[in-house]
């Protein structure tokens, strides 16, 4: 069977030094290690989602300062397309009537050119019907 000596309480005494050294000089030092590592990590996950907010909050702003500025670079454009747009409508109606006042005195020349040309025709309407008159009594006569 088993003999428990002095070895035995031997043996048990050099496992619990090994497992007191072991924690102290490798065990404490690694979880220590560790420790550190994941601490940093997390700060630097910290530090990441800090300059994330910061970003979003500088674009944020930066998007507003860009509105502010274009809004009166924008007003100035509509501004000017309603002034042209006004100004092109003047130019039309100005041309309309330039173009009525036309139109009338062109009617009013076509019509007096047809009054003088419908006299002239009934002049020589007279004139031919008298020769032909006067052509067919010679004949006949």
């Amino acid at each position: 069977m088993l003999d428990f000596n002095y070895t035995l309480l031997i043996q048990f005494l050099n496992i619990l030094i090994l497992l007191v050294l072991l924690r102290t000089f490798l065990f404490k030092p690694v979880l220590n290690a560790l420790t550190r590592r994941r601490l940093f990590i997390q700060s630097l996950a910290q530090d990441i989602e800090d300059e994330k907010k910061h970003a979003t909050e500088l674009e944020r702003r930066y998007e507003e300062g860009a509105k502010e500025r274009k809004r009166p670079i924008m007003e100035q454009r509509e501004a000017t397309v309603r002034d042209a747009h006004t100004a092109s409508v003047k130019v039309v109606e100005v041309a309309r009537s330039e173009l009525t006042k036309e139109l009338e005195v062109l009617k009013e020349r076509v019509r007096s050119e047809s009054a003088a040309a419908l006299q002239s025709l009934a002049g020589e309407a007279d004139r031919l019907s008298r020769e032909i008159t006067n052509k067919v009594l010679k004949r006949g006569a």
